[in-house]
């Protein structure tokens, strides 16, 4: 039993293919057509589009807080011991 054509669909653009098994050439393509949003819908999305934003620039600032306050200590560390060549075990150097 051979087969005529292999049928697939392309997991990135979701298009159909038909493609011949022999020489591997694409014989048809049919791109997937998108289905359109509502406004209301849309503004929806863009809704929580907006507070998932917010969610991550909240969690960045707290991260770079996080930072200041590792450089701070490691600034001090450094400040209080001049003649250190080591960092102390408690404070690593970047």
């Amino acid at each position: 039993m051979s087969l005529k054509t292999l049928k697939v669909q392309c997991p990135c653009c979701k298009a159909n293919m038909v493609i011949d098994p022999e020489t591997g050439a694409v014989l048809s393509h049919q791109e997937h057509k998108k289905e359109r949003l509502s406004l209301d819908d849309f503004m929806e999305q863009q809704k929580n589009r907006s507070e998932e934003l917010d969610a991550k620039f909240k969690a960045a600032q707290e991260k770079e807080k996080q930072k200041l306050k590792i450089i701070e200590k490691k600034f001090q560390a450094a400040k209080e011991n001049k003649e250190l060549k080591d960092p102390p075990p408690s404070v690593l150097w970047d």
